[in-house]
């Protein structure tokens, strides 16, 4: 994505960029989280068989909170959101909860040392965001076994099959994430989708990532000798 916008803003050469994505930990985030559900759902009095998403990410206006809480307000069932970050507007996404009626189905828990356990607490974690190049979110969550419904100006869009490890759509599009959400719900997508999600990210490990850039820093250094 971001080297497509260079590409349209700067005369600049194709051969000239290179794309590396980012790198996960695979061994530290990995289904294994999930042993966390019922410690992070017995504490926000969340049942097992309710369907939650999940919010990461600080600076909500940006990250898409509005959307997720006017699309979660359409979403019929025990359906819940865990936000984790912080916003120092928090007060008007708590209000909006509550001007929508489902305030008890947003769940604000702040900035969090170790975001794994609410990882593994989620069934599907929910970003869409009005512009992100690449949060490793999207890879940590994917990582972890969950599908991702995510908007088209997230880098991380580009690892989306949709349908089958998670969705993408314009980040304003309330109604079109909802409709996913419901599909996610009604149909029991999650941990099929989820599995999908584990599957493609599994190669996108921080050596191989670290293999990329050593093998681009030496073409460059051999091209500055010649």
């Amino acid at each position: 994505m971001v080297r497509d916008e260079m590409l349209n803003s700067f005369n600049i050469a194709p051969e000239k960029l290179v794309v590396i994505y980012n790198g996960v930990d695979t061994e530290v985030f990995n289904p294994s989280v999930k042993i966390s559900r019922n410690k992070i759902r017995g504490e926000l009095n969340l049942s097992d068989d309710s369907t939650v998403f999940v919010f990461v990410g600080s600076g909500f206006e940006r990250k898409g909170l509005r959307a997720c809480i006017r699309a979660l307000s359409s979403v019929d069932g025990d359906v819940h959101l865990l936000v984790v970050g912080r916003d120092k507007n928090k007060k008007k996404y708590s209000d909006l909860a509550k001007k929508l009626g489902i305030e008890d189905q947003i769940h604000f828990v702040g900035v969090q040392r170790d975001v794994r356990p609410f990882y593994g607490a989620a069934d599907a974690l929910l970003l869409p965001t009005l512009y992100d190049p690449f949060p490793n979110v999207i890879l940590e969550a994917m990582a972890c076994g969950l599908a991702v419904i995510t908007s088209h100006k997230c880098g991380g869009a580009e690892l989306i099959e949709e349908g089958v490890n998670g969705f993408i759509c314009d980040a304003l599009a309330v109604e079109t994430i909802s409709g996913f959400m419901r599909d996610m719900v009604e149909n029991r997508l999650c941990e099929k989708m989820g599995l999908a999600a584990r599957k493609l990210v599994e190669p996108y490990t921080l050596e191989n990532m670290s293999s990329q850039l050593i093998g681009l820093y030496e073409r460059l250094l051999s091209c500055h000798k010649n």
